[in-house]
């Protein structure tokens, strides 16, 4: 709207430049252990292999009706169950499914459908001990486990289990 010649307009009125901020910097991390690029992401060994939606194995296993054995604490039982179905399932490069908790109650003798190893049995107690509020413990219950079990089917794993088989290193994950 123009300005009516009737009425002055002091200068304090006029409308003022403000200051424009300058364009931004480019900027990388420069500091040790920053990561700058997916590439850059620990994986193996001692930082595993990361999954989507690990977590999600946990409720997948809060479904199944797990069978204790004397000494053993259900917090215990399911964490190790959800992480071997985790560490399945980040292997084929997905979330955890029904197929990788099938597979990690085969692996500890919870499947009432596969035939268990005595050995695992009687030393389950003492592999699951205490894992749930130990990551280390757990992660070398997981590393224990041998690869080829963690790729197999279920079925193919109910198979092999009968035939009898024993952690890598005799289940030593103390």
């Amino acid at each position: 709207m123009g300005q009516q010649p009737n009425i002055e307009i002091d200068p304090r009125d006029l409308p003022r430049r403000s200051a424009a901020p300058g364009v931004a910097r480019s900027w990388r991390p420069s500091r040790p252990g920053e990561l700058n690029s997916p590439e850059e992401v620990p994986s193996g060994g001692p930082f595993g292999v990361i999954g989507p939606d690990s977590g999600y194995a946990l409720k997948l296993v809060g479904e199944h009706q797990l069978a204790l054995l004397p000494g053993e604490h259900h917090h215990d039982v399911a964490a190790a169950v959800a992480a071997i179905a985790s560490a399945r399932a980040a292997r084929l490069g997905r979330a955890p499914i029904a197929d990788d908790v099938a597979v990690g109650m085969i692996v500890l003798g919870l499947d009432a459908a596969a035939a268990v190893d005595a050995g695992v049995l009687s030393n389950r107690p003492r592999w699951l001990a205490n894992v749930g509020h130990d990551a280390a413990k757990l992660r070398k219950l997981v590393a224990d486990v041998p690869q080829q079990l963690l790729e197999a089917t279920p079925d193919a794993l109910r198979t092999h289990v009968s035939s009898g088989w024993i952690f890598r290193n005799g289940g030593s994950s103390e």
